[in-house]
């Protein structure tokens, strides 16, 4: 009889999501796949087969520059006894490790400022050894479930720390142990010895004042060398604001002598403020092969692209103040010649694959683990391909998260969906499905607030809500959500592409008047117009009384809602010609039609059912306009 082990160690979010920056959600994601590879080696080491991930096959592939292994795996032995003395020493392995980092940690930056700290080492000590949950059990190879199990009588930690609370970790203590209201001034005497120990001042911020765990992971990359034996590219993530200046930059690559010659003296301008030159956009291989006669502005820091980072003298220090105004005039010529700009938004993806314990047993978790690591291994060049242009921060497993530029977000969704279905279709799997949660964010949302939006859309929409098989995209501006949509995946993507394109083509075409199509005069009418009708939220913000919420067995069937369309359409457009004005009532029918398909949306609260909702026209608009909506 085999005996399988199930391990699993936590918690994830607490440490991948807890993000300031790009830096540190790669960080975080990197030394969680480290950690468990640790844990799986130390299975193998024992007589164990890792058949969940397929250990070997993660191994052969080398270095990876992100991360690729889950936090949780099943392995094989001939007995109970050999799985749970594999068990301790993968829990041993994975503590052993992390701590042997954190030293690193230390001994690098804390061990001259602990001297000026107030039970520095103490606190250390305590969050360090506390901080990683580990749960496995042993079991038959029949019994799946066997971990969650396990975990519903696991007993956590207690959290609760005295004093001052970390700035990225809030339910622990910062390190230098002294309450800010008694003793600022030691307390940031303990900050600047930390901050003098580093070569580099960006690695923390003024403001920031970090528990250990949060230490280690801001400060890993630069002691991966000496931590883990591999050197970790920590300058090569770009931000948030620099995805989001990617489609921008991508019609600037293909743009004529004058705008190039634009673009190489504006970076030549601000080549050596603070931060201005960054490696993070070499990552992104649509912005490869620019043109050299552009100089070193493919290069520049998104701060410097955009006009609102601009402006922010906090967020964007310059060596002369004074020079500000020069800079946002220089920058303001670049967007005219271009009739564009650097955009506010990027695309945050989460994918999970769906019912995996229902698969494993069908189909037994050797089958299941070749199909994911086939999967795995595909996903990242999807990803980061040139016609993409995102950047992969995570893919192991079933797993899936990435960053990515407002313009080619939907098809990256379609093309690794579509990657993750046929992995599976090869090894004669056809009923594997996966699910999305696509965040749409501002650059000044902080990074802990999307990642939790882009797993509520992933988890209590597109799962729970849609039923599996479905993708959630919500846009997220500094204020709170503007608009969230739900669809099955088989609606939202058909033959290849995704249900939004032809109307963000139609919109398009009215703006540049090469024939009528949709525009925002006409999709804000609608709103005004109708939102009553469909308990819209935008009723609510007009003032109005909103009624019953339309829903498939409501009042209004397509045909109704295709007639209503049609008229507001064409609205005082008719043509005289009864023929003309035929040909007019069909195309828009046609263009009505694909308008409420993608207005239909699931709903939690409505089960086995649609509802329509006007959401789905304002993000038609959205994504038409790249997000650059008015003048934020």
């Amino acid at each position: 009889m085999k005996v399988h082990l199930h391990f699993t160690f936590g918690p994830v979010q607490g440490f991948v999501a807890q993000a300031r920056r790009t830096r540190d959600l790669y960080a975080g994601s990197f030394l969680l796949s480290h950690l468990a590879l640790k844990a799986m080696e130390a299975a193998a080491n024992a007589q164990g087969d890792v058949i969940l991930p397929e250990f070997k096959t993660i191994k052969a592939l080398g270095n990876h520059p992100h991360a690729i292994a889950p936090n949780r795996f099943v392995a094989e032995f001939k007995d109970e006894e050999s799985a749970a003395k594999a068990g301790r020493a993968a829990a041993a392995a994975l503590r052993e490790e992390w701590q042997r980092i954190a030293e690193t940690v230390w001994d690098s930056f804390l061990i001259e400022a602990a001297k000026v700290g107030c039970g520095t080492r103490q606190i250390w000590e305590h969050q360090i050894q506390n901080f990683w949950e580990i749960a496995w059990a042993v079991g038959d190879e029949k019994d799946t479930d066997l971990l969650d199990r396990r975990k519903n009588w696991r007993t956590p930690p207690l959290t609760h720390q005295p004093g001052d609370h970390c700035t990225l970790m809030g339910q622990w203590q910062e390190l230098s142990g002294f309450f800010r209201s008694k003793d600022r001034q030691s307390q940031d005497r303990f900050w600047e010895a930390v901050r003098k120990g580093m070569q580099n001042q960006l690695d923390l911020e003024e403001d920031e004042r970090l528990c250990a765990i949060a230490f280690v992971k801001r400060l890993f990359p630069v002691v991966a060398k000496a931590a883990i034996g591999r050197d970790l590219d920590m300058e090569n993530w770009p931000s948030t604001v620099s995805i989001a200046a990617v489609p921008w930059l991508k019609r600037i690559k293909t743009a004529d002598t004058k705008v190039l010659d634009l673009c190489r003296a504006y970076a030549d301008m601000v080549r050596y403020e603070p931060g201005a030159l960054v490696r993070g956009t070499r990552r992104i291989r649509a912005l490869q092969d620019f043109p050299a006669s552009a100089g070193e502005f493919p290069y520049l820091s998104g701060n410097f692209l955009n006009r609102t980072a601009l402006k922010n003298e906090r967020g964007t220090p310059l060596k002369q103040e004074a020079l500000r105004p020069e800079l946002l005039e220089e920058l303001h010529k670049l967007e005219k010649e271009t009739d564009d700009r650097a955009g506010n938004f990027y695309g945050l993806l989460l994918m999970d694959g769906d019912s995996m314990g229902k698969l494993i047993r069908e189909h037994g978790a050797g089958q299941v683990a070749s199909c994911l690591t086939g999967f795995a291994s595909q996903a990242p060049d999807l990803i980061e391909k040139a016609d993409a242009g995102g950047v992969c921060v995570y893919a192991g497993g079933d797993d899936v998260l990435a960053m990515l530029p407002l313009d080619t977000a939907l098809a990256t969704v379609v093309t690794v969906r579509q990657a993750y279905r046929e992995a599976f279709r090869t090894n004669g799997i056809s009923q594997a499905t996966i699910s999305a949660g696509l965040v749409f964010a501002h650059y000044r949302c902080a990074f802990s607030r999307v990642l939790a939006y882009a797993h509520e859309l992933l988890d209590d929409v597109a799962k729970d809500g849609a039923g599996r098989d479905a993708i959630a995209i919500g846009v997220l501006k500094p204020g709170g959500v503007t608009c969230q949509w739900a669809q099955k995946f088989d609606d939202f993507s058909k033959n290849g592409t995704n249900c939004f394109e032809p109307l963000v083509r139609a919109y398009e075409k009215e703006a540049t008047r090469e024939s009528r199509g949709l525009s925002s005069s006409f999709l804000y009418n609608l709103r005004e117009r109708f939102a009553e009708l469909f308990d819209d939220k935008g009723a609510h913000s007009a003032g109005c009384n909103a009624g019953a919420p339309q829903t498939e067995d409501a009042p209004f069937d397509n045909e109704t809602l295709t007639d209503l369309f049609v008229a507001e359409y064409l609205h005082g457009c008719l043509d005289k010609d009864p023929r003309k004005a035929n040909e007019q009532r069909e195309a828009a029918k046609k263009l009505m039609s694909q308008l409420i398909a993608v207005c239909w949306q699931a709903d939690a609260r409505y089960p086995n059912q649609r509802r329509f909702d006007l959401d789905g026209a304002r993000l038609v608009k959205f994504l038409a306009l790249d997000g650059k909506e008015g003048a934020e």
